[in-house]
């Protein structure tokens, strides 16, 4: 099953560089580098892998694998920002940033997807 972004509950704001998620349900902002914003804004539940890979290709000018769309799949279903769980994958498991820049390829570096948590603050009543 194609992977299919969460839209509902969510507050988004974009930037130039980037697109911070808050997330009413859980209390919690996320901040998508320009890769991983791409790869969620493309998870319409009917483009699978590869397609979100060519997309990106496009949008962004450099080569894109599967890989690097699989890592930021991966990070955000992290952060609940899924509707549809992706199937678990081993493909990065155990693996620290710098070891999965290794297996995805240096050249990908600049691409590589982040996603970010970030600690928002407490509403005051």
């Amino acid at each position: 099953m194609p992977p299919l972004a969460r839209k509902e509950e969510l507050v988004v704001q974009e930037t130039p560089e980037e697109l911070l998620v808050y997330d009413l349900r859980s209390n919690k902002a996320i901040c998508l580098n320009e890769t991983s914003a791409l790869v969620w804004q493309n998870c319409d539940g009917k483009k699978d892998t590869e397609e979100i890979a060519q997309t990106l290709e496009r949008e962004l000018r450099l080569p894109v694998g599967e890989d690097i769309v699989w890592f930021a799949l991966n990070q955000l279903n992290d952060v609940n920002l899924l509707v549809n769980e992706i199937p678990s994958t081993d493909r990065f498991e155990g693996l620290s940033r710098r070891q999965v820049i290794k297996k995805i390829g240096l050249a990908s570096a600049v691409t590589l997807p982040l996603v970010t948590p970030l600690i928002a603050p407490m509403t005051v009543h």
